[in-house]
């Protein structure tokens, strides 16, 4: 992965302030009772109509790269992830989640570590 930027100017201390339009919000919620559905390519639809206008919204990356993860497209998921760390460095589930897809894809080490970081971050370390 690449560097991780803290140059985003939403970013306060370890908490990042996200605003989202009302589509947005939207298509997030119809893309979780997708997902809770077991319907992970209609939730890749919704995700992907909200990055199509709003790229920036880390928290689609992370969802997209659950869904792609659920769908066993490990290393699709892991670039979401990262896309999602790009944007938002203190989000703890996606450096959790980063850390699984790179555990399945036999990368244990820098597995444990991206699984490591998260833990300390939802710790608030």
């Amino acid at each position: 992965m690449g560097e991780i930027s803290t140059d985003n100017p939403v970013i306060r201390g370890k908490k990042t302030v996200v605003l989202i339009s009302h589509n947005t919000d939207y298509f997030l919620r119809m893309a979780h009772q997708a997902m809770h559905a077991g319907d992970f390519l209609h939730a890749l639809d919704y995700i992907d109509r909200i990055l199509i206008t709003e790229p920036s919204v880390a928290s689609a990356w992370h969802e997209k790269g659950n869904c792609l993860d659920e769908l066993g497209r490990c290393e699709e998921a892991l670039a979401c992830y990262d896309k999602a760390l790009n944007i938002d460095p203190f989000d703890a589930e996606s450096w959790y989640n980063r850390g699984l897809v790179l555990k399945r894809l036999g990368r244990e080490t820098e597995g444990y570590a991206s699984i490591n970081r998260g833990i300390d971050l939802a710790l608030g370390l």
